[in-house]
């Protein structure tokens, strides 16, 4: 085999592990956690941390760090800080014992988004999540009120009227015709009685 087909071998086989190693390094991974994924955690932790192959940084308005478990439970996380390829975010673990998933979201020192989950189990329960507050009894409206405030009362008007009348108008007509009748026999009689003495 000639010198010039040895090169051009050499060069072949160099150009195809670069090719091959570029790919394999251009991006970052995660390379270990805390906790580690498949472990189970007896003790509560008090931060999560994640360590990437390459420095990471943490763009505060697309990058997260979430840790949820049963029943979407999710624990309360606080700012995550990037320091090199480690991440550290403080938790407030809160639930039942079960599996959990830390979800990460963050940006490599290229600039590209880096993101993934970790799944644990946790053998201890957490802080009970807060209750909801129970709903709120509905207020009366201000309509309502003053419709129940102006309601007009039952009226009096026809007892009123009822105890003016008394009695329908043809009796009291009735009533003065006799006494009338009665005033004319009198006048009658006592005429005639007089001129009877004469």
């Amino acid at each position: 085999m000639s010198l010039r087909r040895v090169l051009a071998a050499l060069l072949v086989a160099g150009a195809t592990l670069v090719g091959t190693a570029l790919p394999a390094s251009a991006h970052t991974e995660l390379e270990s956690s805390n906790p580690a994924k498949g472990a189970t955690v007896s003790a509560l932790p008090a931060t999560v941390e994640l360590t990437f192959t390459e420095a990471v940084t943490i763009d505060p308005k697309a990058d997260s760090v979430a840790v949820t478990g049963p029943e979407a439970v999710r624990w309360t996380v606080g700012k995550p800080v990037a320091a090199g390829r480690v991440v550290t975010v403080p938790v407030t673990p809160v639930g039942p014992a079960g599996a959990y998933k830390i979800e990460y979201r963050v940006t490599s020192d290229d600039g590209h988004a880096v993101g993934g989950a970790v799944e644990f189990t946790m053998s201890v329960a957490g802080a009970p999540p807060e209750p909801t507050s129970p709903p709120a009894a509905p207020e009366v409206t201000a309509p309502a009120a003053e419709q129940a405030a102006t309601a007009p009362a039952p009226s009096s008007a026809p007892a009123a009227q009822a105890a003016e009348t008394g009695m329908p108008k043809w009796v009291w007509f009735v009533l003065g015709l006799v006494a009338f009748a009665v005033v004319i026999a009198l006048v009658f009689f006592g005429l005639r009685k007089s001129n009877n003495t004469d």
